[in-house]
């Protein structure tokens, strides 16, 4: 396509654009309404691409925001219905990457990139070839920066259409070609970063396994081994990368080279480059959880005494990180509000799931739920200070990995990882060097399993000597001996609960991590707050039980002079606290809770009711609600209503959101973590709480129906939570008059399941089940045949989470608690087994107890058919997986108990003893035959 643009067009665009980066606010203005004018003309994005690609005579900044605006218009544009024609730009953008100035070359290679992720193969098939001959061109002057230019943006294609290049393409593989030659030019002779690229390139398809590749990966790899001492970073990066892919997706390629690969490793983490390095403790990190790997000694066990010394080097701060560290802490101060930026963007926590080992409610607080990614046998990233995403020290870091490999090896390798570390770390954690003292306290806490399992001996000398560390002169030590001592919980609480040898050990580090809690540095703190919670949870509640009243009156002061940032460790502790404690303790002594609530109830006063600083103190108020029950009386009114004030607001902003895109949408934790208090109080209060709901002037259940249509999970999750527990304790006056609404919610939450959902619509079914074990039928068979047939095959399901299936066969039983067989019998056989499969192994607690109670019902409303048929082999089975288990169940109430009694002789007559003994019996375990025998007499 010929175009040729306006010269006085061109020069408009180019004031504008001049305007735009004016340091006058009102230019600036002016120059982006103007901005806004010129996009909306159909050959905009050929000016722009003229700015960026040919003016030479504009400067480097006006063609640098010409290319910005370009790369945005074209992925702000990608689902329009009819596309713009971009003949001129597919023509001549590649012309950018030739240009001398590096700002122009660089964005140029984003554009590309943009342009080929829309346009693909199909749409810009010159693309690819044009780019492999512009890096294989040689410069008259010598220059590579064009050739490097379009080698970068080869790479961007590769990582961003990596899927998309393995495909044919008129009749070929074009991936074939590109391959070969990406392996041709990582022998580039001129220019490092062109190797570097090329490896880049190829790796992006190891993951895919695709043949293009893997007939060249012995070439590859040797091609990898010839680099290895390449002068450039980028290629020893990418070296190292490449092999921790292929040890992913192709280890028995790399299985006969491990142990040349595991030295150069080794020798790359001490790279002068942290990028380098990094990149090949990772591989040590792969190579150590990787399947192949995980339990094959013989890989490791040799290299311990070269590996370990060099992870544990690599946990001291680096001196750069010890610079940085010196700034943080000068500012760290206490008393030092902490400032918006300092404080991570928080989220709030999703509703617990129903377990069916929560006996009483979705969000019963014995089980909480982990943040997404957490990992109790490596979290290394608690082991620093937690500023803003964008502080250098919060990086995922050599240190944070090599820990993180320290800690995966003495899982795996126990014994000989402590016979090379300890003695290595009794030296180093006396040093008078802080970093090396921090480092070594770092790394017991890394092997903390391995000790507690194989080292006993060692830790009535290290747990005093951690203790006295918390009063180390140095923050950062005092900071990682918390943390550590908490990896040490469960070994000091038990010896105290148990009247071990080392119970005497337990006051002593209790009370030392309480008084640091109150540490001047906001980073101790911190670290502290969070080894009490460690502590508390670990803790048999009689331990905690004499501190009791000095850990509220401690929890005051915290209150007093923690800073925002601080608060959310304090709130997750104090709910811990809560929990562990439990109504009687706190309700043993008024003074408990007139020292535990005014703090609260100070902030949730001082707080607007759109501050983010909510979030945490909700949660932390649901919790104590749902706790303390009747002594948070006096306060549940005016808590519940600005509850529902809050959700009632949210709610409201974001219908109008749906008409009025001018008006910003409200933050959806703001909603989640409402619902959750209001949950917490209906716990809390149970049969009284319907009287609470009516003294507000909001009708709950209306937005409660609103939130079910919500498009967040966490919301609809949060929601089916609220709705289990109102059904529970407020069926007739709340729930009822809703049930049509509330059926239709369920049923398209589970016809509309995904993987990815599962939370949500396992709070709906264990919701369900609790309606349908309270309602008269009269009230539920309208729905009853529909809803069974959502949950029949959410049973059937291969892949269903393991908590879903719980509690689809839980509410299937239920469903037959109050005249539901006539429905459900005739469908036994379809789900039968999955149902046994699923109770077999079961807690014991009142949700079994009623799903087979309504099982029981619905077997006896078609006994001869509802196994299938006691004529044929098959019902014959699923009678016996029944009978199995009842034999399993220890402990039925006595009730249940009778009617299983009763079940086993009826079925023994109907079939006659010989069959029973020979047919039935026969495949059940010793065991469970003789339960049955003593219990039940069959």
């Amino acid at each position: 396509m010929s175009w040729t643009p306006e010269p006085q067009a061109l020069e408009q665009l180019r004031h504008i654009f001049r305007g735009t980066l004016s340091s006058n606010n009102n230019e600036r203005k002016l120059a982006n309404e103007a901005l806004d004018q010129a996009k909306l003309q159909p050959e905009i994005e050929n000016y722009l691409l003229e700015l960026l690609v040919v003016d030479d005579s504009a400067k480097s900044d006006i063609r640098a925001a010409a290319g910005i605006n370009l790369k945005n218009s074209i992925l702000n544009r990608r689902h329009q219905k009819a596309p713009p024609n971009r003949s001129y730009l597919l023509e001549n953008i590649l012309k950018g990457l030739m240009s001398k100035d590096n700002m122009v070359r660089n964005i140029t290679g984003n554009v590309i990139t943009s342009l080929f992720s829309i346009y693909g193969l199909e749409g810009w098939p010159q693309a690819l070839p044009q780019l492999l001959e512009l890096v294989n061109h040689t410069s008259t002057d010598g220059s590579m920066t064009s050739q490097e230019a379009a080698s970068g943006a080869l790479s961007k294609i590769c990582e961003d259409s990596f899927y998309s290049l393995d495909v044919e393409f008129n009749g070929e593989r074009p991936l074939n070609f590109m391959i070969s030659n990406f392996l041709k030019l990582m022998n580039h002779p001129g220019s490092g970063k062109i190797r570097a690229n090329s490896i880049h390139c190829i790796a992006q398809f190891i993951p895919l396994k695709t043949q293009s590749f893997l007939v060249h990966i012995d070439e590859y790899l040797q091609k990898l081994f010839e680099l290895a001492h390449d002068p450039s970073r980028e290629v020893r990066k990418n070296i190292c990368s490449s092999f921790a892919l292929i040890l992913e997706t192709r280890p028995d390629k790399l299985m006969p080279h491990l142990d040349g690969v595991i030295n150069y490793c080794l020798h790359l983490m001490q790279d002068p480059s942290e990028e380098v390095a990094l990149e090949a403790c990772e591989f040590l990190l792969a190579l150590s959880t990787a399947p192949e790997t995980e339990s094959d000694k013989e890989i490791f066990s040799p290299k311990l005494k070269m590996i370990l010394p060099t992870l544990l080097d690599k946990m001291v701060y680096s001196e750069e990180d010890i610079f940085l560290m010196e700034i943080a802490d000068s500012k760290d101060d206490a008393t030092i509000a902490d400032k918006d930026e300092d404080i991570k963007p928080l989220n709030a926590k999703s509703k617990d799931i129903h377990s069916v080992a929560n006996t009483n409610s979705a969000s019963n607080g014995s089980t909480k739920k982990k943040a997404a990614g957490d990992d109790s046998d490596s979290d290394f990233d608690d082991d620093e200070d937690e500023d803003d995403e964008d502080s250098e020290l919060d990086q995922w870091s050599l240190r944070k990995c090599s820990a993180a490999t320290l800690d995966i090896l003495s899982l795996n390798l126990p014994g000989e990882v402590l016979n090379v570390t300890l003695p290595i770390l009794q030296d180093r954690i006396v040093s008078q060097e802080w970093p090396v003292r921090e480092a070594a306290i770092l790394a017991f806490g890394a092997i903390s399993k391995s000790c507690l399992e194989l080292a006993r001996e060692k830790l009535p000398t290290l747990v005093p000597f951690l203790v006295d560390r918390l009063k180390d002169s140095e923050p950062r030590v005092r900071q990682i001996a918390c943390w550590t001592l908490s990896r040490f919980a469960t070994w000091i609480a038990e010896e105290a609960h148990e009247g071990g040898q080392y119970a005497n050990y337990f006051q002593p580090t209790f009370q030392s991590i309480v008084a640091c809690s109150m540490d001047q540095k906001k980073v101790v703190q911190e670290a502290a707050c969070s080894a009490l919670s460690s502590f508390i949870e670990e803790s048999d509640s009689t331990l905690i039980e004499y501190y009791l009243g000095p850990l509220l009156d401690h929890f005051a002061k915290c209150f007093q002079t923690y800073q925002r940032k601080n608060l959310i460790i304090l709130y997750d502790c104090v709910q811990t606290f809560v929990e562990k404690m439990g109504y009687d303790n706190l309700a043993s002594k008024p003074e408990y809770v007139n020292t535990l609530l005014p703090p609260l109830l100070h902030k949730w006063q001082i707080l607007d009711d759109n501050d983010t600083g909510l979030w945490p103190l909700l949660e932390c108020m649901a919790s104590i609600a749902a706790t303390l029950g009747e002594l948070f009386a006096p306060y549940a009114v005016p808590v519940y209503e600005r509850a529902i004030n809050i959700l009632s607001n949210c709610i409201q902003l974001d219908l109008q959101t749906h008409t009025d895109p001018s008006i910003e949408a409200p933050e959806k934790d703001f909603i989640v973590t409402s619902l959750d208090l209001v949950d917490g109080l209906i716990q809390g209060f149970g049969h009284h709480s319907a009287d609470l709901i009516r003294q507000h002037n909001t009708n709950l259940m209306e937005l409660l129906m609103l939130c079910f249509e919500d498009h967040s999970a966490d919301v609809r999750q949060s929601a089916y939570a609220l709705l289990g527990d109102l059904s529970i304790f407020t069926l007739d006056p709340i729930v009822k008059p809703y049930l049509q609404s509330i059926f239709l919610s369920i049923g398209n939450e589970i016809n509309n399941r995904s993987y990815s959902t599962f939370p949500v619509y396992n709070n709906a079914i264990w919701a369900l089940g609790e309606i349908a074990m309270r309602l008269p039928y009269e009230e539920m068979k309208h729905y009853l045949a529909n809803l069974v047939n959502l949950l029949i095959p959410v049973l059937n399901g291969s892949d269903i989470q393991q908590t879903v299936l719980e509690n689809a066969a839980i509410c299937l039983g239920r469903m037959g608690l109050n005249g539901g067989a006539e429905v459900i019998s005739p469908r036994l056989p379809e789900f039968i087994v999955q149902w046994c499969a699923q109770m077999l192994y079961l807690v014991d607690n009142s949700e079994k107890e009623t799903g087979f109670q309504g099982m029981l019902n619905i077997i006896h409303g078609n006994p001869d058919q509802g196994f299938g048929g006691l004529s044929n082999q098959q019902g014959k089975k699923n009678l016996s997986l029944f009978v199995v288990c009842i034999g399993n169940y220890m402990e039925p109430p006595e009730h249940l108990k009778q009617l299983f009694g009763q079940f086993l002789v009826s079925y023994k007559q109907l079939l006659g003893g010989d069959i029973w003994d020979h047919q039935i019996l026969a495949g059940i375990d010793g065991e469970s035959r003789m339960m049955l025998s003593q219990v039940y007499g069959v």
